[in-house]
């Protein structure tokens, strides 16, 4: 029988620390960095809408009046994240692909929406521009293989 205790009968650990392994670390955490780097994804584009919004609501205390309608603009940060993501997709797809196409499509009719609303147009005379935004979109993912 074996005794627990007794270290003469447990193998020897051929694993010790060498101190080679902290350099190891090293240099995997700056590998690491220098990807992140390299694959930096652009302007955060949450701080820049809050940052906006803070400007705009300063420049109302201070009485520079907002037009009528500037909560319209709001519509505009999900245009501006799809076509981000239009962009990124771009970038590693290396062309136009349906996700490309998609994002595009998206954020260009959300930008469409927005400058309606903005601007005050008659949806009456507006709504075609929406359908053939979609149109568009459709004929561009169906034009390009996945």
């Amino acid at each position: 029988m074996s005794d627990p205790n007794n270290s003469a009968d447990s193998k020897p650990s051929d694993s010790k620390p060498t101190g080679d392994w902290r350099d190891q670390r090293r240099a995997e955490r700056h590998a690491r960095r220098g990807a992140m780097l390299d694959h930096w994804g652009g302007i955060p584009i949450g701080g820049l809408i809050i940052l906006v919004v803070g400007v705009i609501f300063l420049a109302d205390n201070f009485g520079f009046h907002l037009p009528e309608r500037w909560w319209a603009l709001f519509v505009l940060i999900p245009a501006a994240g799809a076509l981000v993501s239009a962009v990124r997709f771009y970038r590693q797809d290396g062309n136009l692909s349906t996700r490309v196409a998609g994002a595009a499509t998206g954020g260009v009719l959300m930008l469409a929406i927005a400058l309606a609303l903005f601007l005050g147009l008659n949806w009456g005379m507006f709504w075609p521009v929406i359908l053939i935004i979609v149109g568009a979109g459709i004929i561009t993912r169906g034009y390009w293989p996945r």
